[in-house]
């Protein structure tokens, strides 16, 4: 499975974002928000494969770190978004 390098430069643009000065009173609009929460569920919507890669050879270790990564950063994402992104309704 390839990684377009297209949403790597898209999630590195969005971490950039989230470390900006001010980020304590810092909320995203909506376009900001949508477009993380798409990177968010694009990331979580690779794991069943990595899972399912796994399963068949459990010493993959390569197929392991990605699983990994792809998790971590799907969570550090959804707390990014969590931070930046709730509404006040």
């Amino acid at each position: 499975m390839k990684i377009n390098p297209m949403r790597i430069t898209f999630i590195a643009f969005l971490m950039t974002l989230a470390t900006q000065a001010g980020a304590d009173t810092k909320k995203y609009g909506k376009k900001e928000c949508n477009e993380m929460s798409g990177a968010i569920d694009f990331l979580l919507s690779t794991t069943p494969n990595l899972w399912s890669k796994l399963e068949k050879n459990p010493t993959d270790e390569e197929t392991a770190l990605e699983l990994s990564w792809t998790v971590d950063l799907a969570a550090n994402y959804t707390t990014i978004y969590e931070a930046f992104c709730t509404s006040e309704e």
